[in-house]
Order: C-alpha cells, then structure tokens, then sequence
C-alpha cells in the first residue's frame, strides 16, 4: 500500500535525521515505526481484554512449562561470573 502524507517541514528533518541514524531511508524507518506502533497497539488490545480468569489459565499454562527442581541452583554472583576475571 502506499499512503502520501505531507509532513511539516520540522518533522520531515526529524523524520530524515532520526532514519539516518538508523541506517535506513525514510521509508523503511517509516514502515518500522508504524509496523512496531501497530504491533504494540494489538498486544496491548489483547491483554487488556484478558478476563482475570483467562490471565490466570495462560500464566498456570506457562508456569506448568518449567519443571520443578528437586535440587538447589547455585545462582549466586560469584557462580555467574566464576573465570570472567573478577
């Protein structure tokens, strides 16, 4: 699709600037901005119409996907980082 917006000329340079430092051109930074824009808009829409009872079987249904240890996890600072020259 594509769509012909007229911008102010202080949101153009924005627009361009902003593109270039992202290494794109205008239009692929555009597409970006607006596919992530979207995309943020439908998850937010999703969760925000999960009743708590629904909220409650998908975090039960996530949790069921990590096992439960039967022996202690050493995650202490020092194991994390033991030989990376602390």
């Amino acid at each position: 699709m594509n769509v012909n917006i007229p911008f102010p000329a202080e949101v153009e340079n924005t627009l361009r600037r902003r593109a270039a430092a992202a290494g794109q051109d205008v239009e692929t930074y555009l597409r970006h901005v607006v596919t992530e824009s979207l995309t943020e808009e439908d998850v937010t829409r999703s969760v925000s119409l999960t009743t708590p009872t629904e909220f409650a079987q998908r975090l039960d249904a996530w949790i069921a996907l990590h096992p439960v240890l039967d022996h202690a996890i050493d995650d202490s600072r020092e194991s994390i980082y033991a030989g990376r020259g602390e």
